[in-house]
Order: C-alpha cells, then structure tokens, then sequence
C-alpha cells in the first residue's frame, strides 16, 4: 500500500513536486524544518547488528558456539517481546566491559565490511539520497550502540545519528548503558530532544521503520512510513492508511 503525502504543518507554503518513488509524492518547502529519520537493522539493512556481530566474533574465534546460540535464541525472544530488553542489552554490554572502545570501534569497521556493506539495501539508499536532495535532514536513529551505526552512517554519507548511548570512561567501555535506551519511548524522548536542538518539526517529518517498538516515534512524525515492517506494525499501518515499502535484498554497494 502507498499514498502520496505532504509534510504536515506546511500546506501554506510554496511546494513543488521533485520525485515520486513507489508512489509517495515527495514536496520540497521554501523553508525547510524537516527531517527524515531511518531506523537501522531491518529498514537500511537486511542484517541485524546484534546477531551479525556475533556470528562474526564466533567466525574469529572471539566467542564460543555456545555463546552464538544464546545470543540468536534471546534476539528471537526480544523480537517476540518475550525478554526483558534493558536487561538483555545490559547484559551483552558486561561482555564487552573493560574493552578500550578504540578496540571496539576497530572491530566494528572490520564486521561493518565482512557483514553489513553488502547487506545495505540499494532502495534504501536511495530514500536517503532523495531526502538529502530535498533539503531535508537525514537521520540514523538505532537501538544499537553508537560503534554499530557510525560505519553505517560514514558509507551513507549521513552526519546525523541518534543510538544507544554507552559509558566511557577514560576510552575504555564500563559495560554500562545511558538511560533510556533509544528503544520504545526513549527513541521518541531522543528524537524530540535533537528537532528542538536544531528547530525540527516532527509534525513534518519522516520516520522509516520495521518495528512496532518504534511506534511512539511514528505516531509524533507527519509522515510515519512503515518500511519492511514486522507483522505487528503492517497490521497498525494497514488500520492507520500509512504507507508501507517492501524493499528486495538487492545491496547498494
């Protein structure tokens, strides 16, 4: 399903169309206070940065198989939302405690390249590029720690990013998460925190998500859009009239 859309809060100002892809119309204002914000796993990528790091640590040796299976079994369960998810974050995080993030950010390029560069999806980028071409502010906004979605960011070009937050101390991780995580209600709490910092309008703009966990942040957005959505979320979209994307796993690279 698609439909075609005007940023909300602006139908008096000048608009032209400049692009029209799988159906959303696409406006450009004469004075631009939009973002566009695109979740991370599942929506840009086809690849989850929770388990492909772990399938990539476990194929260097870095952890057992046992710790493999654990970690997929308890990322099945989170998608059920049948885990605790600050706990289960938590306790990945002590895993890594104590670990410079120097280190971190180094293993994160090399899983970047072995594990998530060819899982990127090319219609994806292409959003991306069309929003960026309108003036509007990109946005990568994740659960994952900021170490997962920097490389993300770096090969799309995208300056801004919104994630987890982790404690440093003296360069070298805690193994403890900043509260809220950027999940649920504390990905609104973030998103709504940086559109006051740099005079966004969220009721003009656009979130591109997968997961129905993300709902408090697609109802503040004019332009919430459903993009390779969980089962939950494509029933909330189809009751709602909000565009849903199903993008093939053709990479953009």
């Amino acid at each position: 399903m698609t439909s075609s859309q005007k940023p909300g809060n602006h139908h008096d100002l000048p608009l032209r169309v400049i692009a029209i892809n799988a159906g959303l119309c696409y406006y450009l204002d004469s004075m631009n206070h939009t973002a566009a914000f695109f979740d991370m796993d599942y929506t840009i990528t086809w690849e989850n940065s929770g388990p492909s790091s772990v399938k990539f640590a476990r194929k260097h040796g870095l952890v057992d198989m046992k710790h493999l299976v654990k970690g997929i079994v308890k990322f099945t369960l989170y998608r059920l939302s049948l885990i605790n998810v600050e706990g289960w974050y938590e306790r990945n995080m002590e895993n890594i405690s104590g670990l410079p993030l120097k280190d971190m950010e180094h293993f994160s390029s090399l899983w970047f390249e072995a594990m998530i560069r060819n899982a990127i999806y090319k219609e994806a980028v292409q959003y991306i590029k069309d929003h960026a071409e309108r003036g509007h502010r990109v946005v990568i906004i994740s659960n994952a720690p900021s170490f997962f979605v920097q490389p993300v960011a770096d090969a799309l070009k995208v300056s801004d990013v919104i994630s987890t937050r982790v404690e440093v101390q003296n360069g070298i991780l805690t193994g403890k998460l900043i509260k809220p995580l950027c999940y649920g209600e504390g990905k609104l709490h973030y998103a709504q925190a940086w559109a006051e910092l740099n005079d966004i309008d969220l009721a003009g703009s656009y979130f591109y998500t997968d997961s129905y966990f993300d709902l408090p942040l697609m109802k503040a957005v004019g332009n919430p859009i459903a993009t390779n959505p969980d089962r939950r979320l494509r029933s909330v979209a189809l009751k709602n009239n909000w565009p849903i994307l199903t993008f093939k796993k053709h990479s953009a690279f």
